[in-house]
């Protein structure tokens, strides 16, 4: 999966997200491309870590089981985030499944490299700690929701979503993730999202929604 003679994508991608001002020179230097078809794995529960990835292009899904082998998803990920960034700095294996639920791009550094030149830089770990802060406050903010109907729940999560660039669409995960996500089964999701089609506050074509009617799914929130 690892992409070889790439500097020229490597270095776009570099200058879009700005990365030189959390990498130094020897993380930049060590930056790698990788390609991730749909519904590939990119890490495994209780894999060793080779690399610390930054998501470019595509989405993630994050999970890992319960004891009693039900499938929790607790985050999808979007450009841009680093993967792998909680266990990086420890010897902890990895503690979620991690797949592609598109084509996907991401750099990664080796986790030896990330040691060596990361590990006492203090731009890089104020990079880290900012991206586990966001990661935290996502989990809290759906936690939080948790009490509510689950019209209000899917609600917040798709207000919260950036739009793709298409005027008012997002693209939301699978809808066995997305149930997960927020704590309900499939059958009751797809019976919310019946219902606010038809109140016509969001198109039907799952899953690049068209928000259609802001306002309804905001009282929805209230």
């Amino acid at each position: 999966m690892r992409v070889a003679n790439a500097e020229k994508t490597i270095r776009r991608y570099v200058d879009e997200f700005d990365m030189a001002s959390f990498l130094n020179d020897d993380l930049l230097r060590g930056l790698q491309l990788f390609r991730f078809p749909a519904y590939s794995h990119v890490y495994l529960e209780q894999d060793e870590q080779h690399y610390l990835y930054f998501l470019v292009e595509g989405q993630l899904q994050c999970s890992h089981y319960h004891p009693n082998g039900k499938l929790a998803v607790f985050a999808v990920s979007k450009p841009f985030s680093a993967i792998g960034d909680f266990e990086i700095l420890s010897k902890e294996r990895v503690y979620s499944n991690v797949i592609a639920t598109q084509d996907t791009t991401m750099l990664g550094i080796a986790s030896d490299l990330v040691h060596r030149y990361g590990a006492d830089d203090p731009r890089f770990l104020r990079f880290l700690i900012g991206q586990l802060r966001e990661k935290l406050y996502t989990t809290n903010s759906l936690q939080a929701i948790q009490v509510l109907p689950l019209a209000s729940r899917l609600a917040a999560y798709m207000l919260a979503q950036p739009p793709t660039g298409d005027g008012g669409v997002i693209e939301l995960p699978g809808k066995e993730g997305l149930a997960s996500l927020l704590g309900a089964t499939t059958r009751h999701l797809n019976r919310v999202l019946k219902e606010l089609v038809e109140a016509g506050a969001i198109s039907p074509d799952y899953p690049r929604v068209r928000l259609l009617d802001k306002p309804a799914l905001q009282a929805l929130t209230n």
